[in-house]
C-alpha cells in the first residue's frame, strides 16, 4: 500500500512539476510579445510625431509662399482685372441684366457694387 501511494505521490508531483514548467514558459513568452507590443507602440509614437512635425512644417505659411513665388508667377489682384456689377452682369448674366436698373456710372461705391451683384445672382435663381 505504501508503494502505491510513493508512485501516486511521484506521479503527481512530476505533474505538477510539469505543470509549473508549462505556466512558466507561457508567461515568459507572453512577456516577450507584450514586450514586443511596446517597442512597436514606442516605434509608433515616434513615427507620429514625425508626421506631425512633417505637416506642421509643409504646411507653414511662410514656406508655402516661398513656393508659390518660385513655383507659380501669381501676383495680387490689379483694379484692371476686376469687373463692376455691369460688366459682372453682361459677361455672366446675360444682355438682359445690363439694364437701366444697374448704375451705369462706375462708383466706388463697394454697397452698392454688391446689390447689383446680388440681383443678378438673385434674377438668376428664380
Amino acid at each position: 500500500m505504501i508503494r502505491i501511494t510513493t508512485i501516486f505521490l511521484c506521479v503527481l508531483l512530476a505533474a505538477a512539476a510539469f505543470g509549473r514548467y508549462r505556466a512558466e514558459v507561457s508567461v515568459r513568452e507572453l512577456r516577450q510579445d507584450i514586450k514586443k507590443i511596446e517597442i512597436s507602440q514606442v516605434e509608433e509614437v515616434r513615427a507620429i510625431q514625425m508626421l506631425r512635425a512633417e505637416i506642421a512644417y509643409l504646411e507653414n505659411p511662410e514656406r508655402l509662399a516661398k513656393v508659390a513665388n518660385t513655383k507659380t508667377d501669381l501676383r495680387p489682384s490689379t483694379g484692371e482685372q476686376m469687373m463692376n456689377a455691369r460688366e459682372f452682369a453682361a459677361a455672366f448674366g446675360g444682355e438682359d441684366y445690363a439694364s437701366d436698373e444697374i448704375d451705369s456710372s462706375p462708383s466706388g461705391d463697394v454697397i452698392m457694387h454688391a446689390l447689383a451683384m446680388a440681383q443678378v445672382t438673385g434674377a438668376q435663381l428664380d
